[in-house]
């Protein structure tokens, strides 16, 4: 069962490390992500040390037989210790958090230089890598090893648990909730492997074994553990989705304000801002595409405001007529009409037409409520909607950084 198990953990840990990794090299300086991170990679590193093949791989090339249980173990402990940090930095004030993620990082050390003692006090003469617990659990040094670590082990998951569920309570963001929920939920199954430990230590006592229990033992262990790593990437998850759907949005609308951004680059190339591109890291910025979304909506505005001077009032009157026929209102009307009016403005320059100043008027869509940054953006696809496509061969400088 554990071959089977731990290798579908190991999978979980290393791709939860992995998307955490973008996190982590953003937020040196945050000692929550980085706890997190730790807490995958030694997650991971446990599960890889107590797979049978990695186990008598350790055992040849290190010379010692068993190394990988206080490896695994200590991993364990360490990651026990890190999920506290982790807690401790969400939920408290930063100099409390500070002085409480000290306490669990120095009790976890002490816990795996405690094991690593008793474990140097063994005297293993074989390689157990499947049934390790049962081969050593009459011996009395092992007893007291299981013992500590069962019980450093527990007190974690219990911390965990608790923890978990009162910061999901006060917690306002809904991912929050349900990963602090499911990282209790893995931490409470745990608790089976830590009630099957408990019960071979007492076995060896009564010189009896509990041989029957291991795969209850390893699949709560590796279960819980699963669920747990799940619950804390819930939140990473649900933020770098959002992430994804604001960047496709803003190619999806860069794509999208193409239509207007050439209607008046076209009919007024000034508009155009020029670009000094310097080092790598501002190529690098101008080539993102918050930037060239940011110029175009820039460049439009500066288009709108060239051809402001050639609005006219019938233009107007005329359009909202056309398009109220049409069942148009509100902002989708504003937007309808400023797309009319922006044809026609174009027009009129391009002609020379100035209209008669008591003829002029603004856009229908002059002061559109925006709170969003991307607001102003959905502003203007409204109007782009509304022109009719045309093939339009772009200008040189826009193909070097559209």
């Amino acid at each position: 069962m554990k071959d089977l198990l731990h290798p579908i953990s190991l999978v979980v840990a290393v791709l939860g490390f992995l998307c955490l990794l973008r996190d982590v090299l953003t937020r040196r300086r945050d000692p929550a992500s980085m706890a997190l991170a730790a807490v995958f990679l030694l997650s991971g590193l446990s599960f890889l040390f107590s797979i049978t093949p990695m186990w008598e791989y350790l055992d040849r090339v290190l010379g010692t037989v068993n190394l990988s249980v206080p490896l695994a173990q200590g991993c364990v402990v360490a990651l026990i210790a890190c999920q506290q940090v982790v807690l401790t930095y969400w939920g408290s004030p930063p100099d409390v958090a500070r002085r409480r993620a000290r306490a669990w990082l120095g009790a976890g050390l002490a816990v795996i230089a405690g094991l690593l003692v008793l474990f140097a006090l063994l005297t293993p003469s074989a390689p157990r890598p499947t049934d390790f617990t049962l081969y050593y659990a009459h011996d009395n040094m092992y007893a007291a090893y299981l013992t500590l670590y069962v019980t450093a082990y527990t007190i974690g998951e219990l911390f965990l648990a608790r923890s978990c569920w009162r910061l999901a309570r006060h917690s306002t963001r809904t991912s929050v909730r349900v990963g602090l929920r499911t990282v209790a939920l893995g931490a409470t199954i745990t608790l089976g492997y830590s009630a099957v430990r408990i019960g071979d230590v007492i076995a060896g006592v009564f010189d009896t074994s509990l041989a029957e229990w291991e795969n209850f033992a390893w699949t709560c262990g590796d279960v819980g553990a699963m669920l747990t790593l799940i619950g804390w990437l819930v939140p990473t998850i649900t933020d770098q989705a959002k992430n994804v759907r604001y960047r496709f949005k803003q190619h999806l609308s860069h794509y999208r304000l193409r239509p207007l951004w050439l209607a008046f680059s076209n009919e007024a190339p000034e508009i155009r801002l020029p670009v000094d591109q310097g080092g790598p890291a501002q190529r690098r910025r101008f080539r993102s595409i918050g930037f060239k979304l940011y110029r175009r909506a820039v460049e439009i505005r500066d288009g709108r405001f060239v051809i402001r001077q050639y609005l006219e009032a019938g233009v107007r009157q005329s359009s909202e007529a056309h398009h109220r026929a049409r069942g148009l209102s509100g902002e989708e009307l504003n937007a309808a009409v400023t797309a009319d009016q922006i044809l026609a403005g174009i027009a009129a320059r391009k002609a020379g037409e100035r209209p008669h100043p008591d003829q002029l008027t603004d856009f229908a869509d002059t002061a559109p409520e925006t709170s969003q940054p991307m607001d102003d953006i959905d502003a203007l696809l409204a109007v782009a909607r509304h022109l009719p496509r045309q093939r339009a061969r772009t200008p040189h400088p826009e193909r070097a950084f559209a």
